[in-house]
């Protein structure tokens, strides 16, 4: 026996989950995470800073119009800075909010700041409870 058969019974096939969209249809529960305030690595310069604050900032406007949305925003570690008001995100919440798309922020976190979010929308949940949502899901996508 195999170990990728030692709990399935079954030869279990890994897909890389990078889309939302898959060829068999939607998947059931799509999270996106978000653990930082810029797209991409950082390479210690303030140009690759910048540019990643701008491509965060157009991911989150674009989903106001988007097709194709996560059922839940999980936003973990500099993430949260991004719905706090002296973010230039900031006003991008309320839309996204008013598509029904649950947000969840790392309560653990929003201590550790000293913030509690402006929106009472946006759910301050603990590691663990955000965890499980993750685990949970049907697809991560990840920013």
């Amino acid at each position: 026996m195999e170990m990728d058969e030692f709990f399935t019974k079954d030869t279990t096939q890994v897909v890389p989950q990078i889309a939302l969209t898959a060829n068999e249809g939607k998947p059931k529960k799509v999270v996106l995470v978000i653990g930082g305030e810029i797209v991409g690595d950082n390479k210690g310069d303030e140009a690759s800073e910048e540019h990643g604050r701008e491509l965060m900032l157009h991911s989150l406007k674009s989903l106001k119009s988007a097709k194709v949305v996560p059922d839940e925003i999980i936003l973990l570690h500099d993430g949260v800075k991004l719905i706090l008001p002296e973010s230039e995100c900031f006003s991008c919440w309320k839309d996204i909010l008013d598509r029904e798309i649950t947000v969840k922020a790392c309560n653990e976190t929003l201590f550790y700041l000293g913030k509690i979010p402006e929106d009472p929308r946006i759910l301050c949940e603990d590691m663990d409870q955000l965890l499980q949502s993750m685990l949970t899901a049907d697809r991560i996508v990840r920013l």
